[in-house]
């Protein structure tokens, strides 16, 4: 096989940019170029001095014993700069997996130094390292700002306190709060009324619909007996007047009645008897109804009134939570010694320590300002910049290990819990966020140091050489042989790399034989399918 070397220039002239200029174009396009030095990146012994062994190493006419080992022993070295491999999906659009390199004979593969490993679930223990930054956990953070305007009478508590939730942090006196409690105070003392008020007119309606029942145009005098522990109020007289005049008219209908029958009275007293009972009975009827209308009214009206009590001061109460009161302090208000009132304690809200606090007594303060600013630091987060190619990378629940300068030898674990959807801007990177418990107290806000994540702890995954992969820019590619020879390129996306190793996702099935050593010139032949002619016949298309 002949590479048709250039020996002015150490590479092959069918990829000698100095001379071909026709070729730097191409080269260009495929992402490797030197802007610095006018030349092939691959091909630039002043920005990566190790080239020029790796491209004598592929010069046919070097002996044998003077090519050097690469890192595995595995033949020559890999003729590319190692960098860090570029992980993701590969460019769709691009088609060099369309492509295929055949060989002359079986004899090329040796004398190239081509080197073939299968793709193989290997252990890996992978990890990468990020800059970190301890925060406060958001979560159990809390700025006590008053609900009130006031004067801080009392201070309490100081910076570094450890509190209970509920202790009290500081006292203000509160007109506001003064005049909020005096007026639940007094609509609670109105609603007591209203709620009397509805009680009696709910009596009073029970006792004349009870009256009425017993009150009829058919009802002897006998029954009323019942009536003395009925209460009605002035329904009672009214409805008692009607119906004694009604039984008076009956009793005067009947005696003129029978003395009409007996022929002892006269028709025209018989006809008054009649008058007066229709007019009784038509005075009771009307009464009836009266007292009726008047108790549902009555019974109505105090009902509304009750609700707009209640209304008023469910509002009063309202305003009370706004301010800060618990139902219990409410129901205790009045209990209270009455400069008391004006009184508001500011309370902690959660259990930890107290980080800031800007209370001073005499100072006039309003809802604006945090007094205080509690803790807990029990679990601190760990805020994490990675650079976007590696956040292809990162899932839920990886563990994290955290060390920093200012705790030198120790070593603080979590897991992440959070990955940011977007790309800073100004930066480049991706946050994610880890929660580290923090029992002892030993790690503190602001605190910098790195982060390392674990990728793989000593996990299974199917993997190949890092020589194996190579990239033309836009599809990172490894070769795949067919046949003895026959290659064709496959694009793949990459994971963790380490031990020497690169974790494929997707592209490859376990068994499949990848070339390691030899897959730079690979690459080569299938850009020079359009830069030129070279040693290796490359179909286009399959």
């Amino acid at each position: 096989m002949s590479l048709g070397w250039c020996a002015g220039h150490g590479v092959p002239e069918s990829v000698c940019t100095r001379c071909n200029e026709a070729l730097v174009a191409r080269f260009k396009a495929a992402g490797d170029w030197c802007a610095e030095h006018g030349l092939p990146e691959s091909q630039c012994v002043t920005c990566n001095p190790q080239v020029k062994a790796r491209w004598a190493a592929l010069n046919p006419k070097a002996a044998p014993s003077t090519q050097p080992q690469s890192a595995g022993g595995h033949g020559s070295a890999h003729p590319e700069v190692v960098r860090r491999l570029l992980t993701g999906k590969s460019d769709p659009d691009c088609d060099i997996d369309k492509m295929q390199v055949r060989l002359a004979d079986p004899s090329v593969v040796k004398k190239a130094g081509i080197e073939i490993e299968p793709a193989a679930a290997r252990r890996i223990s992978a990890h990468i390292e990020v800059p970190a930054e301890v925060e406060f956990d958001a979560r159990k953070l809390v700025r006590v700002t008053p609900r009130v305007k006031g004067v801080i009478a009392r201070v309490d508590v100081d910076l570094g306190s450890v509190v209970k939730a509920g202790d009290v942090l500081a006292v203000i006196e509160s007109p506001e709060l003064g005049e909020a409690k005096s007026r639940y105070l007094e609509l609670r003392e109105n609603l007591d009324l209203a709620r009397t008020d509805f009680e009696r007119a709910d009596a009073v309606h029970a006792g004349t619909r009870r009256l009425m029942a017993l009150l009829t145009t058919t009802a002897p005098a006998t029954d009323r007996g019942a009536l003395a522990e009925i209460i009605a109020g002035e329904a009672k007289g009214r409805l008692l007047t009607a119906h004694a005049e009604l039984l008076l008219a009956q009793s005067a209908f009947e005696r003129a009645s029978r003395l009409k029958e007996q022929g002892a009275g006269s028709t025209q007293a018989y006809e008054t008897a009649v008058g007066a009972l229709r007019k009784a009975e038509a005075d009771f009827q009307s009464t009836r109804e009266a007292v009726a209308f008047e108790s549902e009214r009555t019974r109505l009206a105090a009902e509304k009134a009750l609700r707009i009590a209640q209304n008023a001061v469910e509002v009063a109460g309202r305003r009370l939570h706004i301010f800060g009161l618990s139902e219990a302090d409410i129901d205790k208000l009045g209990e209270e010694p009455h400069e008391a009132l004006s009184r508001y304690e500011l309370r902690a809200p959660i259990s930890g320590e107290v980080i800031e606090r800007r209370a001073v007594i005499g100072e006039a303060v309003d809802e604006q300002v945090a007094l205080y600013t509690v803790a807990d630091m029990s679990t601190m987060w760990l805020e994490l910049s990675v650079p976007q190619r590696d956040a292809v990378l990162l899932s839920l629940g990886q563990p994290v290990a955290f060390t920093s300068d200012g705790l030198a030898g120790e070593v603080f674990r979590g897991r992440l819990v959070w990955i940011a959807a977007q790309v800073d801007d100004r930066t480049r990177t991706v946050r994610a966020r880890a929660v580290l418990p923090n029992e002892n107290g030993r790690i503190r806000a602001k605190m910098f140091g790195t982060a390392r994540i674990i990728l793989h702890a000593d996990g299974a995954v199917l993997s190949v050489p890092e020589n194996a992969v190579q990239t033309d820019g836009a599809c990172q590619l490894v070769f795949v042989r067919k046949n003895e020879v026959l290659f064709e390129p496959r694009k793949v996306v990459l994971g963790a790399v380490a031990d020497g190793y690169v974790e494929i996702l997707a592209g490859l099935a376990p068994g499949e034989p990848v070339v390691t050593t030899g897959s730079f010139l690979m690459k080569t032949e299938i850009l020079k399918s359009h830069i030129g002619a070279g040693c290796c016949e490359v179909d286009p298309g399959r």
